[in-house]
């Protein structure tokens, strides 16, 4: 794209999202037992354009069929394999790289119960092009550490969303 700025000519690249595009969704899963710490469900996805896994909150583009938390219920299932309950999005469009990109998404927690039989022994149901690693973290305010460990020893990259929500936490 050409626009002017200051009076001066300049040439942008920027990514765009087909038309009919509906968005992204982020789903933050938080896993709920009787006799533990409540986790929070991160996944390791393989990204060709650094080349390697990145620590993320489960998410996937919105299908044209669906609302936005079925859309999320759906991968939560196929990247996790847990069963979840999608608690109501806000409806707050969110961007997280408006500098090089027109994508964008919703952001929502997912309220998954640890204790439920099916969450026992979750069975991804991935896509052909997907690489997905599962992990659960302990939720409290020391998730940024844990992160960086996980990272370091995997030699992961870290997500905005996942390390912006940790950094949150640590300052309870």
């Amino acid at each position: 794209m050409e626009f002017t700025v200051n009076n001066k000519k300049v040439i942008w690249e920027y990514v765009i999202r087909p038309p009919g595009n509906r968005g992204g969704v982020d789903i933050i899963p938080i896993i709920h037992y009787k006799d533990k710490p409540d986790e929070i469900l991160l996944i390791a996805n393989f990204r060709p354009p650094i080349r390697k896994f990145c620590l993320e909150f489960p998410a996937g583009l919105v299908d044209g069929d669906g609302t936005v938390e079925e859309n999320a219920e759906r991968e939560m299932k196929e990247e996790t394999g847990y069963e979840c309950k999608i608690l109501k999005s806000e409806g707050q469009i969110i961007r997280c790289d408006p500098w090089k990109s027109t994508e964008y998404g919703q952001l929502m927690f997912a309220d998954v119960d640890g204790d439920d039989p099916r969450n026992q022994n979750p069975q991804q149901d991935l896509e052909a092009e997907e690489n997905i690693k599962v992990y659960k973290l302990v939720k409290n305010k020391h998730l940024k550490d844990q992160l960086h460990k996980l990272a370091k020893e995997n030699n992961y990259e870290i997500n905005g969303l996942v390390w912006s929500f940790a950094l949150g936490l640590s300052i309870q």
